[in-house]
């Protein structure tokens, strides 16, 4: 039995135990466009309670009505039909009340399109014509889009990484909304916004998200994201592109140290300018980062002859009756040099000869 299969037994039992439960959002939206899919969402009017006396369960959000069902090798989260109170953090509802109403559940939800519900038998349910906004390729929100983004601004990014996805565009009245109220994502975690910025940088119409991106202004409320050439980049080729034109890197962005290393390393590839030894100096990530930013062939990189001093085939304890300790490092790399740029042969006698050489004239 596969995922789809297996997700609809959990409905027929959830039905058997005279509960309503439907597949709903981003399955069903990409069930109708023919796009693939393992990411499964189930709802129903069971509260987390009866559902785990149905099915083995983890809770991963009980505060909101969610628990995650393993079922026949497979797990699916489920939440409990609800309606939402206040937002007053443009992220979370202060308080949620569990509902026995499907329609009161997906009223609460971002963009009709994940509105979609689908029962046990495969039949869709489209109580909010989301089916004609699929059909018109239009991502609009379910209701008042100011209300929408100010009961969670996340979904103006989320707006923009299904562009990115599906090449849709955005409703009139949607894309204005985003405009007027973008500075509520000043309110959202960083970590939460990341993991937008991947969305958008991984989809296929990338280009034309991040294009609505910076038409929107949206990049005037995060720092290090000035006006971009192009826009067929992704998250990461926006940070060089800006560590290049100002030096640095926003403490906003809580990148680790070695992030910062290898971005930095990146940079000065870039200025240094890409040849075979500034990308063996520079090491893999930093080669790969810089090579994908100017769309290079990756291949640039695979066809190094050496990829570290570990493959030469010389080390500093051949050289110990060759060249005085402190200039062991730098015969190395000027022996990697040589190889590289395919002037000596990576065996170890010829090496020898120009380590004596390079001692001799040094």
């Amino acid at each position: 039995m596969d995922y789809l299969e297996s997700s609809l037994e959990v409905l027929k039992i959830l039905n058997n135990n005279n509960f309503d439960a439907f597949i709903v959002g981003g399955f069903v939206r990409d069930y109708l466009l023919n796009i693939k899919s393992n990411d499964i969402d189930l709802t129903s009017s069971a509260t987390p309670s009866e559902v785990s006396k149905l099915f083995k369960t983890i809770p991963t959000g009980i505060k909101y009505g969610t628990v995650l069902i393993d079922y026949n090798g497979f797990k699916f989260e489920h939440t409990t039909f609800r309606k939402d109170g206040l937002y007053n953090d443009s992220r979370h509802p202060e308080e949620i009340e569990f509902s026995k109403n499907i329609l009161e559940d997906i009223k609460r939800r971002d963009f009709t399109i994940n509105a979609l519900l689908m029962d046990k038998d495969k039949n869709i349910i489209d109580y909010l014509d989301a089916k004609k906004d699929l059909d018109n390729k239009i991502i609009k929100t379910i209701g008042n889009p100011n209300d929408r983004f100010n009961e969670d601004a996340l979904r103006m990014l989320r707006c923009i990484s299904f562009v990115s996805k599906l090449g849709f565009d955005i409703e009139d009245g949607t894309y204005k909304s985003i405009y007027e109220n973008k500075d509520l994502l000043r309110n959202v975690s960083i970590e939460r916004i990341r993991i937008e910025f991947d969305k958008i940088s991984n989809g296929c119409f990338r280009k034309k998200a991040w294009e609505l991106f910076y038409k929107l202004k949206l990049n005037e409320i995060f720092p290090n994201m000035l006006e971009l050439k192009t826009y067929d980049v992704s998250i990461r080729d926006i940070l060089i592109y800006n560590l290049v034109e100002t030096g640095e890197i926003s403490d906003f962005w809580m990148l680790s140290k070695q992030e910062i290393r290898n971005l930095n390393k990146c940079v000065n590839l870039l200025k240094n300018g890409i040849n075979n030894y500034n990308m063996f100096i520079s090491g893999y990530t930093a080669s790969i980062y810089a090579l994908t930013y100017l769309k290079l062939d990756l291949k640039l990189w695979d066809n190094l002859k050496i990829k570290s001093l570990k493959d030469l085939n010389i080390n500093g304890n051949d050289l110990v009756d060759v060249v005085s300790k402190n200039k062991r490092g730098d015969c190395l790399n000027h022996l990697a040099k040589l190889v590289i740029d395919g002037k000596v042969k990576n065996e170890k006698d010829e090496l020898l000869e120009e380590a004596y050489r390079w001692n001799t004239s040094a």
